[in-house]
């Protein structure tokens, strides 16, 4: 019998009144979204060459009946803020009798939430793919594969299907240098995914992917999606002399964005570099200007300069900084929202993100929380 399996990659839509959907700056240069699921592309370059893929974003198209009836097997997941829709999804599998894999950094969080679809892959696909393809192959249509935390080797992930991808509906198109983060802020859920030790591909791992957008004609903004792009300085700082070459025999083809700790203004000769290397927005979490807060929460490392004058610094390099900003914290004073605004202000952030504390699943927080009797096991 021949090896042929027609899967359906489902990207499932974000909360609409979701920050990142940047819907004005969308209507304004013609795209439909802002970024590409790359977590979907990898995921399809694990799958055997053979078989064939087929994928739908639901941010920017339709998925139609003829979707649903062309599969052999449906792969969804993502987030949390797609979570609604990614058990509808697994729903609609249900209804038209169509198996349904279910991943990404929500279900591995929350398994129990999305116990209605016939498979779940938990943890990192390149550590456990294989073991579902040759589950799937030997005939298994339910089960559970789970991959351990952080310990994925990604010099070995695979090359996105940039292929698969509209690429005129993007804002933006993202690549990947490392995972992990090597701090250990009590609301934040990636050093209990990914590791506190960020592990980084190689330089030509980077390249090829970069090669492959080239060749597919993209020009623009491309994001490194990151959680901490200097989480690992080193590897970094060997990197980006490659990169800046790459782009200087294309001339500079690409411009790029990413998320930093503020640890990066104390070092000149690495933001150089990123600027010189056509990095023009940074992401930084703030989360409060208020430093009690900043200690409780165990995001010291913005307590040990000041976040004015490294922002400053950052945009004197050439690069503007996004910010990201968090209300609900124990400590908060009364004037808390008023201290946002002058921070906002005196820095000149130009794009800023304010959200609610929310106690994610894996988190110190959320088990804080638990064991001070002040959140609510899910039943």
């Amino acid at each position: 019998m021949t090896d042929i399996c027609k899967v359906l990659m489902i990207f499932p839509l974000f909360n609409a009144g979701s920050f990142w959907n940047y819907k004005e700056a969308c209507d304004l240069t013609g795209a439909r979204y802002p970024a590409a699921p790359l977590g979907l592309i990898t995921v399809a370059a694990l799958l055997p060459k053979e078989w064939d893929v087929r994928l739908v974003n639901r941010n920017t198209e339709d998925l139609s009946d003829e979707d649903f009836r062309w599969a052999d097997m449906v792969m969804t997941g993502g987030m949390l803020p797609q979570r609604n829709d990614t058990q509808h999804i697994i729903d609609l599998c249900r209804a038209s009798n169509k198996p349904v894999v279910v991943g990404g950094p929500d279900v591995t969080s929350s398994p129990a939430l999305y116990g209605n679809a016939d498979f779940q892959v938990l943890g990192e696909a390149e550590e456990i793919m294989g073991d579902f393809i040759a589950a799937w192959r030997r005939g298994a249509r339910e089960g559970t594969f789970q991959a351990p935390m952080g310990k994925t080797d990604v010099t070995k992930s695979p090359l996105p299907r940039f292929d698969l991808l509209k690429l005129d509906q993007y804002l933006h198109v993202g690549v990947q240098f490392s995972r992990g983060c090597p701090f250990s802020c009590e609301f934040c859920d990636i050093i209990e995914l990914y590791g506190r030790v960020p592990r980084t591909k190689t330089n030509a791992q980077v390249m090829a992917e970069l090669d492959a957008l080239y060749n597919l004609g993209y020009r623009g903004h491309v994001d490194f999606v990151d959680d901490n792009l200097i989480g690992n300085k080193k590897a970094l700082k060997k990197f980006l002399p490659d990169l800046k070459r790459w782009q200087a025999e294309r001339k500079f083809p690409f411009e790029f964005s990413t998320e930093a700790s503020i640890n990066l203004a104390d070092d000149p000769d690495l933001l150089h570099s990123l600027s010189d290397t056509n990095f023009f927005a940074i992401f930084v979490g703030i989360e409060s200007p208020d430093t009690d807060t900043l200690v409780m929460t165990q995001k010291k490392q913005n307590t040990r300069r000041s976040l004015q004058q490294s922002i400053e610094t950052i945009h004197r390099a050439g690069i503007f900084v996004n910010a990201g900003f968090i209300v609900g914290f124990d400590s908060e004073k009364s004037s808390v929202a008023a201290g946002m605004i002058a921070c906002i202000e005196d820095t000149a952030i130009p794009v800023c993100m304010v959200g609610l504390l929310y106690a994610l699943p894996t988190t110190q927080l959320t088990r804080r929380l638990l064991a001070e009797g002040r959140l609510f096991p899910r039943r």
